[in-house]
């Protein structure tokens, strides 16, 4: 397999892949033959570690034994989850990723805007200590941006992230041959969680109005009514346009049909709220394009999006960013950029000469 290794993760998710001898791009996948591993520890029996979609099975079920969301508290002095030191858990988090390259080979790591250099630089201490080495740690908006290129260009845009933690705006802006981070907004009360909870909410108001009942009350089925809501935010595949809420309980049950356009009612003060942040990033900068990263399967964002600006692209092939950040470590062999902490990156054209890419 290829000797570099292209790791992109944030508060909720996290893909990786290096390039295999024939040059086809090889992804780390979960026991569940999933690329987007959930980025979840939680405490399992005999003092052992769960991570991945097990971990996230034991926080739905006891939200107390998980910790999620940590990526923020690395470099904090004291900081503590679980009994454990945010970098602790985070190599335990990408400890399934080692299953592709070799434990020494150079990492390119993307994570949010939302890190300082601090917490960024702690965080590629913590992929170290799982054995490899970092060579760049970037931004992830800039990746994405360097994905979004190949569909459309434009020399400035406002890319759009989402995760636990919040939802971040980053507008990136091209200098000759360079793009790099304008500024960035972070909106912690658009986060994940809140168009989760928006989405349970909404389901559980439409059974109250069926059949006079709160599945909120009744033991089990909250986490049940967290799980079906999770299907609409699932980053590994579009959201349905129409599902089946089933709830049953000791003494009734309830079946009813949900649809894309129930969820996005639910979230319309959460697309009120980022229609306005968006509007007053596009009054300060010439911005050209709009870019859906982890935003694009949101309820209502897409058309959001398209009310917005006439040139936005997403959702995005999820294989590009990773790609940009192959071509990044290509591009310090050729010594065409230097490793370390980076707030900019060479477009593509800059690194002219990189080897040809396969897609699976």
């Amino acid at each position: 397999m290829g000797s570099g290794i292209a790791l992109h993760l944030d508060a909720t998710r996290a893909r990786a892949a290096c390039l295999g001898p024939s040059g086809a791009l090889v992804q780390a996948l979960d026991s569940s033959g999933m690329a987007n591993i959930p980025m979840v520890v939680a405490e399992g029996g005999r003092g052992g570690v769960l991570c991945g979609r097990q971990a996230v099975a034991a926080m739905l079920e006891q939200p107390s034994r998980a910790a999620g969301s940590f990526l923020h508290l690395l470099g904090i002095p004291g900081a503590n989850v679980l009994g454990a030191d945010p970098h602790r858990l985070l190599e335990a988090a990408v400890e399934p990723l080692g299953r592709i390259g070799r434990r020494d080979s150079a990492v390119c790591l993307a994570a949010p805007g939302y890190l300082d250099d601090t917490a960024l630089t702690a965080a590629a201490k913590a992929v170290e200590s799982a054995g490899w080495k970092v060579r760049v740690a970037a931004p992830s908006a800039l990746a994405l941006w360097a994905a979004a290129r190949s569909q459309a260009s434009a020399p400035t845009g406002i890319v759009c992230e989402c995760d636990d933690r919040a939802l971040t705006l980053t507008v990136v802006e091209e200098h000759g041959s360079w793009v790099r981070v304008g500024c960035s907004r972070v909106l912690r009360p658009l986060a994940l969680p809140a168009w989760r909870k928006a989405i349970v909410s909404g389901m559980a108001d439409a059974v109250i109005r069926e059949c006079r009942r709160d599945p909120r009350a009744t033991p089990g089925l909250d986490g049940a009514l967290s799980r079906q809501a999770m299907r609409w935010l699932d980053e590994d595949s579009p959201p349905p346009r129409s599902a089946t809420l089933e709830l049953a309980a000791a003494e009734w049950s309830v079946k009813l049909p949900v649809t894309r356009e129930m969820t996005t009612r639910w979230c319309a003060p959460l697309l009120r709220s980022l229609q306005a942040a968006v509007s007053e990033l596009q009054a300060l900068w010439p911005v050209k394009a709009l870019v859906l990263g982890s935003t694009a399967n949101l309820p209502g964002v897409a058309l959001l999006a398209e009310a917005l600006h006439e040139n936005w692209l997403g959702p995005l092939d999820a294989n590009g960013p990773l790609l940009a950040q192959l071509d990044w470590l290509e591009a310090l062999g050729r010594d065409k950029a230097s490793a370390g902490l980076w707030r900019e990156a060479p477009l593509p054209e800059a690194m002219a000469g990189s080897a040809g890419r396969c897609l699976p």
